[in-house]
């Protein structure tokens, strides 16, 4: 019988470890949520939108640089883009070949002009002669791209644009010259080649 009683208050005890660690465990769990919520209430810890962090990032990017105007544009282009820097003359080229068909329209063009020129501000370039734009779209065989759209905006045009509004312009209507692929179904009357 002594053997029985000497099994049984082993387990006993051990009962009351596990017992133990648990509040344990329980009270870390909770002195660690508490102090969480402390911190995300103080703002001591902060989730950041995309767009925040986006925003932090090119803060640190000196201004009127590609490597800003680069850090602008992916953050409003969904698909690859290239830029080319000549002196005071820029160009843009955009692949659309991530695009449905559907999705390549003449509004969609102009949307992504847009807020390639809305990233170009931006990014703090200022006394530009010109700006080129251009967007390729495989059309035919959907292998090789062909350029849906292209379009040259001059000194004129970026020192009298109202870049508070740029998102909702129309930089083909305030183009002098513009070439638009058959693809794109709406188009402008004036100025087109």
């Amino acid at each position: 019988m002594g053997i029985i009683m000497d099994n049984f208050r082993e387990i006993k005890s051990a009962k009351n470890v596990w017992h133990t660690a648990t509040l344990i465990l329980v009270s870390l769990f909770c002195m660690f949520t508490g102090a969480i919520m402390y911190a995300f209430s103080t703002q001591r810890i902060r989730l950041v939108t995309d767009a925040e962090r986006n925003a932090l990032m090119a803060q640190e990017l000196p201004l009127a640089t590609r490597e800003r105007l680069e850090h602008e544009l992916a953050a409003v282009l969904p698909g690859t883009f290239e830029v080319t820097t000549n002196g005071k003359d820029l160009a843009i080229h955009v692949d659309l070949s991530g695009e449905a068909k559907s999705d390549i329209t003449y509004r969609r063009v102009v949307r992504v002009f847009a807020k390639v020129l809305s990233a170009v501000h931006a990014s703090g370039y200022q006394d530009l002669e010109a700006v080129s734009l251009s967007a390729t779209y495989p059309v035919e065989d959907h292998i090789n791209n062909t350029t849906v759209a292209s379009v040259t905006l001059d000194r004129k045009f970026l020192n009298n644009v109202n870049w508070d509004h740029i998102l909702r312009s129309d930089v083909f209507e305030a183009a002098e010259q513009y070439q638009l692929h058959p693809i794109l179904r709406t188009t402008p009357v004036a100025h087109a080649e």
